[in-house]
Order: C-alpha cells, then structure tokens, then sequence
C-alpha cells in the first residue's frame, strides 16, 4: 500500500506517474490529510491569501498540495479520482480545495471542481465562500455559468 507521504513526495516532484499508481493502489489516499511542514504559500500571495484563506495551512489532501504546488495536471487526476464528498475536504481556516484553486486563479481545476459537485457555498473561517476569492471576471463567469 502506498502512504500518503509517498504521494505527497511524489507531487512535490511533479511525478504524476506515480501519482496516478499510488492512487490506483490505495483509493482512500485521496481523502487522506498529511502536515507537511514545507508547505506555504507563494509569497508573491501570502499577504492575499492570509487576508482570504487566513495564515494556517495545517493538514492537508494531496489534492490541496497539487493545487499549492501549481501542478494542474495531478490535481485534476486526483480530483478525477476523488469521491464528491472527499472534494469539499477542508485544511486551515475552513477552506477547500474549491478556496484554493479559485483564489490562486487554477481556472481548470476550478471548472473542473464546479463539475464535480464541489460546494461553492462553503464559507471559510474569515467569512469567504469560494466566488468571494474571485478577482478574475473569467473565473467569476464560471460559478455562473456552474449555478
């Protein structure tokens, strides 16, 4: 069985090979939360992102980490790979994987998520449902158009 250290190893070198092998072995990794302490947010954004998500990453899903780690492609494998519920995961302050990827402008995985019955309504512990992150009239029109 794989860990879900192994799968986070395997992200953080951009292995979707891997990825997609350790996720085939053991299904319940995309549910999964790990603390790597590593792990922060870009900081061209961090000042952004503690105003929206806030400034505790904590415990979080592979799917999280991809979304973090700006590898697009392994995020949406393991969103294609995640059960509906799984998707609405929260880490830090409340947010999802939804949050993350709509507030780091990831229009893909946000368009991607929206069709897999993510909620958008969830709101964060600052307050911020996931369009509330939005600063993108492309990405705005998604949830929409997703409605």
């Amino acid at each position: 069985m794989g860990s879900i250290e192994a799968l986070f190893e395997a992200i953080k070198s951009s292995d979707s090979g891997k990825v997609r092998s350790l996720l085939l072995e053991d299904k319940t990794l995309t549910a999964q939360k790990h603390r790597d302490p590593t792990v922060k947010f870009d900081p061209d954004v961090e000042l952004d992102a503690y105003k929206f998500l806030g400034a505790y990453i904590g415990s979080i899903t592979a799917l999280h980490l991809a979304i973090l780690c700006g590898q697009d492609a392994i995020a949406k494998d393991i969103v294609e790979r995640t059960l509906q519920d799984d998707l609405d995961i929260t880490f830090g302050g409340g947010n999802t994987a939804l949050h993350l990827a709509t507030f780091l402008g990831a229009r893909d995985i946000v368009k991607l998520l929206l069709e897999q019955g993510a909620n958008r309504k969830i709101t964060n512990a600052k307050g911020f449902a996931p369009v509330d992150v939005v600063d993108d009239g492309e990405m705005r029109a998604l949830f929409a158009e997703e409605s």
